[in-house]
């Protein structure tokens, strides 16, 4: 007969001897044990794979910030400026804490070659920084004075500049699109996936990238590209990769992959703006392809790791760049069918509120 020792005690009033504890060395242990596991089993998840990319492109941002290429940290910090020089009341001091960085990065992309003076771009940053350095002229503040300095010595041998590209008046414009022009085409646009084989010219797909760029974007960073496929040969590879081609990749004449570039971004608090960025853009630029009567058709890119390697490799991807989406473009076939997709009333997508 087997006897419980702990019961025998117990019932004879005797209270247990304590559970010996352990020691800091073993919890240590068993805590990084556990983060172990836990990290192994994160990895191989879509939210593992999302935390590789952002450290990716956090490195990135740090590594073109040391090279002087990093363009997309200027965009911002001249767009905070620029947005500063717009507040109400005027300010004749703002922008200390950033504003020898952004000058440095002003020199520094001008002599890698990242920033040139012939491009709008150029102009633009130019504008805003002297126009900076004229209303805080009063400002005895350290880093505003020598970042005058230093921007002064970088353009004092640059041609000046003509155009006044920076803050300016909002003067309305007299639209020529009325809002019924916009919803008839909004509602007129359907997804085509049926093309004829009738190829489209590249003018009329870089007119409506050009409308697409002029989306809005945080921090005027732009953190996407547009990679696109014309030739048959080049479009049925890319085209077979995302699950929702099946039937019609084969006939598709033209094909745009959106790529979102998260060395954009210096923090993982950032990490969805490719996403919001790129498709605000998407949408400019469907519209710009259906207003030439080009017709369009998205297509979605799930997160699956096997095509996620696939199109990576196929289109030679940076490893802190990913795809957003696709979009498959063409004329559409007079002959074919496309699915009404019957939207829901705005009742249903729409709640005033107050609080």
């Amino acid at each position: 007969m087997t006897v419980d020792n702990d019961s025998e005690v117990a019932r004879a009033g005797v209270p247990a001897p304590p559970e010996p504890r352990m020691t800091a060395a073993e919890v240590k242990t068993l805590a990084v044990a556990e983060i172990h596991r836990w990290w192994h089993k994160l990895s191989g998840t879509a939210l593992g794979r999302e935390r590789r990319y952002v450290k990716r492109g956090i490195r990135e941002y740090r590594r073109s910030t040391g090279a002087g290429t990093a363009v997309h940290l200027l965009r911002r910090n001249v767009h905070r400026v620029e947005k500063g020089l717009t507040m109400r009341p005027a300010r004749t001091q703002f922008a200390t804490d950033y504003i020898g960085e952004t000058v440095t990065a002003f020199r520094a992309a001008l002599d890698s070659g990242a920033l040139r003076p012939q491009l709008p771009e150029f102009t633009w940053m130019y504008s805003v920084l002297e126009r900076y350095f004229e209303v805080t002229a009063p400002s005895t503040h350290k880093s505003i004075v020598n970042a005058r300095k230093v921007f002064a010595d970088t353009v004092g041998a640059i041609e000046p500049v003509a155009v006044e590209a920076g803050p300016h008046l909002a003067v309305p414009l007299v639209p020529t699109v009325k809002i019924d022009d916009l919803e008839a085409l909004a509602e007129g646009r359907r997804s085509v996936r049926w093309f004829t084989p009738e190829p489209v010219s590249r003018d009329l797909v870089d007119r409506a990238v050009a409308i697409a760029a002029e989306s809005p974007t945080a921090c005027n960073r732009q953190p996407y590209r547009f990679e696109i496929f014309d030739d048959p040969i080049s479009t049925a590879k890319v085209a077979a990769v995302p699950m929702g081609t099946d039937g019609y990749e084969h006939q598709i004449p033209g094909l745009i992959v959106i790529v979102g570039n998260l060395g954009a971004f210096f923090d993982r608090r950032d990490r969805h703006l490719i996403y919001i960025d790129s498709c605000l853009a998407a949408m400019g630029l469907i519209y710009g392809l259906e207003a030439q009567g080009v017709n369009s058709c998205c297509i979605n890119w799930p997160d699956i790791p096997e095509r996620e390697a696939q199109i990576r490799k196929l289109l030679d991807l940076a490893p802190y760049e990913r795809v957003v989406m696709l979009i498959a473009y063409g004329y559409a076939d007079p002959e074919a069918l496309v699915p009404f997709s019957a939207k829901r009333p705005v009742e249903d997508v729409r709640r005033y509120r107050s609080l």
